[in-house]
């Protein structure tokens, strides 16, 4: 089997490319004025023609996918950032008011949360 890709220069590929695509010749032309199998014509046309989807898809989706780790590796480190500030003001506010406001909050949620469930479940004597 004869390398095809080293008989031809890129100059030559591009102008059988060019002459295909104007609709000016045939494949079955180009492959018998130059000896180029039809499966070689598909190749250069996928590489020297004018519409090469595959190589642009691959390039948009990456490019795509790296904008997208870039976003979301900047909100998570904002994300972070606010964490250590409010945990922050939280310090500071204990120290101010002498409280630990993580387990006041915390309570207090707990407590509001049994009320409300109270409220939704009706009891055994209300049933009957």
């Amino acid at each position: 089997m004869r390398d095809i890709s080293k008989k031809y220069s890129e100059e030559v590929k591009r102008y059988v490319v060019e002459r295909l695509e104007s609709g000016e010749v045939s494949r079955a032309d180009l492959s018998r004025e130059y000896g180029i199998t039809k499966a070689s014509l598909s190749y250069w046309l996928e590489e020297y023609g004018k519409f090469q989807p595959r190589k642009s898809i691959v390039e948009v989706v990456m490019k795509s996918e790296k904008e997208k780790i870039a976003e979301l590796e900047k909100a998570l480190s904002e994300a972070h950032l606010k964490i250590r500030l409010y945990d922050e003001i939280i310090k500071l506010a204990d120290k101010e008011y002498k409280t630990d406001l993580k387990k006041t909050i915390g309570t207090k949620l707990s407590e509001s949360s049994k009320a409300q469930d109270a409220k939704l479940v009706p009891s055994a004597r209300s049933s009957k």
